[in-house]
């Protein structure tokens, strides 16, 4: 477990400029962004008159007084839910550039040579990158979500005292820790749903010689290409495109359980804990452990020297 442990830190830090400064920054952009719209709003005029957000927040803790608990509740919950299909996004993009890359950039750079010189097994050098990319790096673009979330609130809170209100309407119906535990969890099953993604790319990783992406992407393009071919159909793309499409469903079930969206991608998840209830979901699991197998088995037998 210890050795695990040190694996994992590992990854960590060779890659940290993905898992943490990136995350860091949009929280500081997005933090910026909210002030910036402040100072502008002042600038801004609607019908002839300057509008200036402050000045405004009188009328608006009156309509916020004119609406129901529930009402005010969803629109703070959903502002608060919103910025995870951003951070979803990105974090998605940073998990498929460390998974096609973890296995291969050892090589290239030959420092693989000096980790197995170490009493480290394949089996857990490769388990420990893909506990990285499925819990690691969603945790670490959750605590980025999560300063962001409680900035949210904080601001909120500010803009409302200058509409002479106390601000605690904001947080009472933040229901923050179910929001906050909700999202963490949107991330790492959204993750967990694309199991089957992050071991073919681990695959690819361990298998290519040169530019590891091409190994990632060329060889799905090709079966899809064949298919339409021979027999005129584009289902195998699809199934990918769709299961792919379907993690992004997954990460923001919270969101459709406010707006009542129902279907979409014939999924109608109001929670990310639903996704177990789908085949799909551990078909997945099974198919990413082949791939993982295959990439151990490689990464054991491949002559590195």
């Amino acid at each position: 477990m210890r050795t695990f442990k040190a694996l994992v830190k590992r990854e960590y830090w060779e890659h940290r400029g993905a898992m943490f400064i990136t995350p860091t920054a949009m929280t500081v952009f997005f933090a910026a962004l909210l002030i910036l719209g402040l100072i502008t709003s002042s600038n801004i005029e609607i019908n002839g008159d300057d509008f200036s957000l402050l000045n405004k927040m009188p009328q608006l803790v009156e309509q916020i007084d004119n609406h129901s608990e529930e009402e005010v509740d969803k629109v703070v919950q959903l502002a608060l839910y919103s910025p995870i299909v951003i951070f979803g996004f990105v974090m998605f993009w940073v998990g498929i550039f460390y998974a096609v890359g973890c296995l291969y950039d050892e090589r290239k750079d030959r420092s693989i040579l000096f980790w197995k010189s170490l009493p480290l097994s394949d089996t857990q050098t490769v388990l420990s990158k893909f506990f990285t990319v499925i819990v690691v790096i969603p945790v670490l673009y959750f605590c980025a979500l999560l300063v962001f979330q409680i900035y949210s609130l904080i601001f909120g809170t500010v803009l409302l005292w200058f509409g002479g209100d106390s601000g605690l309407i904001v947080w009472s119906s933040s229901n923050l820790f179910v929001v906050a535990f909700n999202s963490l969890m949107g991330l790492i099953i959204s993750n967990l749903w694309l199991a089957p993604l992050w071991g073919w790319l681990m695959f690819a990783s361990a298998w290519a010689k040169k530019v590891a992406i091409l190994w990632g992407t060329l060889p799905v393009l090709l079966v899809g290409i064949a298919e339409g071919t021979i027999f005129n159909s584009t289902e195998f793309l699809e199934m990918v495109g769709v299961h792919i499409a379907r993690g992004g469903i997954v990460a923001t079930a919270s969101i459709n359980n406010l707006e009542k969206d129902g279907y979409v991608l014939d999924m109608d998840l109001t929670s990310p804990f639903q996704a177990f209830a789908f085949s799909e979901f551990w078909i997945g699991l099974v198919v990413a452990a082949v791939f993982l197998a295959g990439a151990i088995y490689i990464r054991r037998n491949r002559d590195e020297a």
